[in-house]
């Protein structure tokens, strides 16, 4: 059997196995620094996708293999990542992305990278998916209707990050927690174009201007201040197709990662808005804060602008990638903003996690963006089931499997 079937085995096991809401101690952070990877990993032209995979032939490439090696030497016995119950050794550790060193760096952009080389699992219902890192894209888009302004936006995300988390683990040899964009610390015009994310060796910079006319925007929406609009020109992700999107559509349409940065909606990505979000009572008013869901009806008021649209269209604008609902997924920056996303959900849950790991609320069904916020008729509960798709079948997977994230199929933490 192969290594990332056996892994993945491992994983769906671990779903099956429910475990009860438990608050475990921070735990020491895993060291493999006694044993560097030393090993270039060239995954070569992978603009396409789905013709580069070695594990079609049962082939680990030396960063593969010398991962899965090093996880069998400190943890015998066991498989390479997931399993029924998480334990204080095994806990992955999300990292702010300045934090980690260059090499570390690298060594997650190089599995992103990997990810474009896997054949694609969601093609027969997604038919314009080639890669692994469609796939996920594909499943947001077919499901963005239903995820977004919803009781259920934050515990289906982490679901999506967590899988991604483990693709990158048991196909791409990475060995740490996915890192996490703190935005807080490039907030303001001249200091977000310079935030490190955007250094030729991280995820590249913005795209060339396109002059738009805003009285003719047809997808998205018009923001000014908007700096960019173009395909992305530099950093390891340059030149790169995602195949499915742009918008609501999983056909086959071939095209690059776009980024229109707009600095001035850094001045909502600021700790006094998070300290806002974190202040909200209950689950329903924080995700509802944390979801700007009152911008629309406010005629873009940006103190109604939550930071998870925020955080979309710093980077997206009116022409990028992360400016659409439904494809911002095509950029590599999506995971670091929602693991940000995710950490402030986990900061909110910390603060009282008797009550809070366990507290869910929120519609079933997605909140109109104009006019009066009715009143759900049906509601989000622990029991209600969340999916992504091919990705997570035949998994049955609930929102009570969600709330803690070092218990059940979980294992992760922020630091």
């Amino acid at each position: 059997m192969k290594l990332y079937q056996l892994s993945l085995l491992v994983l769906i096991a671990s779903f099956l196995t429910k475990s009860t809401a438990t608050v475990i101690p921070t735990p020491d952070v895993i060291d493999f620094s006694d044993e560097e990877v030393t090993t270039s990993v060239d995954y070569g032209n992978v603009s396409d996708g789905g013709d580069y995979d070695n594990e079609e032939n049962g082939i680990e490439n030396d960063y593969e293999s010398a991962a899965r090696k090093k996880w069998e030497k400190k943890f015998p016995g066991t498989s390479y990542k997931w399993r029924s119950k998480c334990k204080n050794s095994q806990v992955w550790h999300r990292r702010e992305w300045r934090t980690l060193s260059s090499r570390e760096q690298k060594k997650y952009t190089d599995a992103v990278r990997c990810l474009f080389t896997k054949s694609s699992l969601t093609r027969a219902n997604a038919p314009g998916s080639r890669h692994r890192f469609d796939d996920f894209c594909a499943v947001h888009i077919r499901q963005t209707d239903n995820i977004h302004f919803v009781g259920h936006f934050l515990p289906w995300h982490r679901l999506m990050m967590s899988v991604y988390e483990e693709y990158l683990h048991a196909e791409c040899g990475y060995d740490s927690g996915i890192p996490y964009w703190d935005w807080t610390l490039d907030s303001g015009i001249d200091k977000l174009p310079q935030s490190p994310i955007f250094y030729p060796t991280a995820f590249g910079g913005n795209g060339d201007f396109i002059p738009v006319d805003p009285n003719n925007v047809t997808n998205g929406v018009y923001w000014d201040g908007r700096t960019g609009g173009g395909c992305i020109n530099d950093g390891p992700f340059t030149g790169l197709k995602i195949n499915v999107g742009p918008g609501n559509s999983t056909a086959y349409n071939p095209h690059c990662i776009s980024r229109d940065l707009v600095p001035r909606l850094s001045q909502v990505l600021t700790k006094e808005m998070v300290n806002r979000t974190l202040s909200e009572p209950d689950f329903y008013r924080f995700d509802f804060t944390l979801q700007g869901e009152n911008l629309f009806r406010s005629g873009f008021d940006l103190n109604e602008f939550g930071v998870h649209g925020a955080g979309h269209y710093v980077i997206g604008g009116t022409l990028g990638s992360m400016g659409s609902q439904y494809s911002s997924c095509s950029d590599p920056t999506f995971y670091l903003h929602h693991a940000q996303i995710d950490r402030l959900w986990w900061l909110w849950q910390q603060q009282n996690p008797s009550v809070r790991l366990s507290e869910i609320g929120g519609p079933i069904d997605p909140v109109p963006l104009f006019g009066p916020v009715p009143i759900p008729t049906r509601n989000v509960t622990l029991g209600f089931p969340i999916d992504l798709a091919e990705l997570t079948s035949p998994w049955n997977i609930t929102v009570g499997d969600m709330m803690n994230t070092v218990a059940g199929p979980l294992c992760y933490d922020y630091i």
